[in-house]
């Protein structure tokens, strides 16, 4: 980058899992666009050469999982060992470009964000199943009157590192650490951006499995729950005390039998579904002031050399 002391105030975070094939050339372009940035690799416990090729690759820092994790689980790792300003993710498999995180970088720093989002455009090569699956999580957000872009779970992100790490405890050790990220950025109010990306051809094969679309259609809701759970148990507790007050007024003017029995159960449903919202309001309040230690990682320096040794840590 021309602007060096803009290059140097960002971390790179790059989680791998069995990424032999891809990892030391992602490395390698990144390095030739972010000279003075600090490139964090972790190897979330690949059984391939995936830790070996990229401790070939000099200055960077190398963590490696004693066992596979998750996606969200080497993101949280890799924030853990950021020290810059701002830390971006960026997939191992050479499908993310560098010059569209140089963007968003000169983005977040000029018009003084918390998170600059990537957004992709549709694949149409993309399996149906796949694109099926984010629609079906973009309609759900929808339906909860979440606006967090058209693509929800992109990969390429940069955050203000003092910001994003508050919220380390609450992501997912899976695939849906991106999405849970953008919901945050959605529902706690902080100044953000989407920014368009293109893709290239990955190096490999996809790890997301049919499974991890239903977890991220679950962690929608549960997110939901977690910042504005009214949301949810208001709405639709409402809901339920008009169309109970509706149907059991009407039938006790015109029959004179008083209030019927079925509208009485509609109206106290929705009555304890809106106390149920208080409650869990009150509830998310408490979790969101909650912290969890990061799992057990070795770590590495690689150094100018690309040399380094691995030390345990807690």
């Amino acid at each position: 980058m021309k602007d060096a002391s803009l290059d140097s105030k960002l971390s790179i975070v790059i989680p791998a899992y069995n990424e032999e094939g891809a990892i030391y050339g992602t490395i390698a372009t990144l390095k030739t666009v972010f000279l003075n940035s600090e490139i964090i690799v972790v190897d979330d416990g690949s059984d391939d050469a995936t830790f070996e090729n990229a401790k070939r690759a000099s200055g960077i820092k190398l963590a490696k999982h004693l066992f596979n994790r998750g996606y969200g689980s080497a993101i949280k790792t890799g924030m853990g060992i950021a020290t810059r300003e701002y830390v971006a993710w960026f997939d191992a498999d050479c499908e993310h470009n560098p010059d569209d995180l140089k963007g968003m970088l000169e983005t977040i720093e000029r018009e003084s964000l918390v998170a600059i989002i990537g957004q992709r455009s549709r694949s149409a090569s993309a399996p149906f199943l796949r694109i099926f699956g984010k629609w079906l999580i973009k309609m759900t957000a929808r339906s909860l009157r979440v606006k967090a872009g058209p693509d929800l779970n992109c990969g390429l992100r940069i955050f203000r590192r003092k910001v994003v790490i508050h919220y380390l405890p609450l992501l997912p050790d899976g695939y849906s650490a991106s999405l849970t990220t953008t919901m945050i950025m959605v529902e706690r109010g902080y100044p953000f951006a989407f920014y368009p990306v293109t893709t290239g051809q990955r190096v490999g094969y996809s790890k997301v499995k049919l499974a991890d679309g239903f977890i991220a259609l679950v962690l929608v809701v549960r997110t939901i729950m977690l910042f504005a759970p009214l949301r949810i148990f208001f709405g639709f507790g409402m809901f339920l005390l008009f169309a109970g007050l509706l149907y059991g007024v009407p039938m006790a003017l015109v029959y004179g039998h008083g209030f019927p029995a079925a509208a009485v159960l509609v109206v106290l449903a929705g009555l304890l579904l809106c106390m149920l919202g208080l409650v869990a309001d009150q509830i998310s309040q408490m979790r969101l002031s909650k912290h969890v230690p990061p799992g057990e990682f070795t770590f590495t320096d690689t150094g100018a050399d690309g040399k380094g040794d691995a030390n345990q840590n807690g």
